[in-house]
């Protein structure tokens, strides 16, 4: 577990700028993802997504650890729904699962909470963006998400899971389209956290 909760400031920083009116949550990470900390989170996630053969059991496996280490923390009190980041059924049909949702699995086997992956959407399909710059990353995931049916998170307390959080892009795009939800409260969890 990280011992600075560096995402949930990095959170709520990106809310306060977009003056996003929503109920946040809290954040969290599992672990460092980046050269000089996590050097093994980051082969593991690297070797399962882009490898010669991708695998979706080692997100499952590390959903669980993850789950494991913050099975009595904050941000998993009275969740309704654990939400993958979506992919573009595109890239899903070329890796054969989602990563995120592998994750999501694992999680709920240890902390009960079910996994909801009907009501988010991707609906536009965008390039990698994990070596992207900031602004693009923004510019990148604009209207890139969808909400189904949004009356059915009403009061819910929802967390957004997803592999890696760097910028905070993707995250906050999924944000902007729950926030018309009304009473929906807002948590983001990830495997790791792209912090130098």
């Amino acid at each position: 577990m990280l011992e600075q909760n560096g995402v949930d400031i990095l959170f709520a920083e990106l809310i306060q700028q977009d003056k996003l009116r929503l109920r946040y949550e809290g954040g969290a990470a599992f672990a460092y993802y980046n050269r000089e900390r996590g050097r093994f989170l980051r082969k593991m996630i690297e070797q399962g997504k882009f490898g010669a053969h991708p695998y979706s059991d080692v997100f499952y496996r590390l959903g669980r650890l993850a789950a494991q280490e913050y099975i009595d923390a904050d941000i998993f009190d009275d969740v309704d729904y654990l939400v993958p980041v979506p992919l573009h059924p595109r890239r899903m049909h070329e890796r054969g699962f989602n990563q995120a949702e592998e994750i999501c699995k694992g999680m709920s086997d240890v902390l009960h909470i079910p996994v909801d992956t009907e009501h988010l959407v991707r609906v536009r399909n965008n390039p990698h963006q994990s070596r992207s710059e900031f602004q693009r990353r923004k510019d990148n995931v604009k209207d890139l998400f969808e909400i189904r049916y949004p009356e059915e998170w009403k009061n819910k307390h929802i967390v957004l899971v997803d592999d890696v959080i760097t910028s905070g892009a993707t995250m906050m795009a999924c944000m902007r389209k729950m926030t018309p939800i009304r009473g929906c409260r807002i948590g983001v969890f990830a495997l790791g956290w792209a912090h130098k």
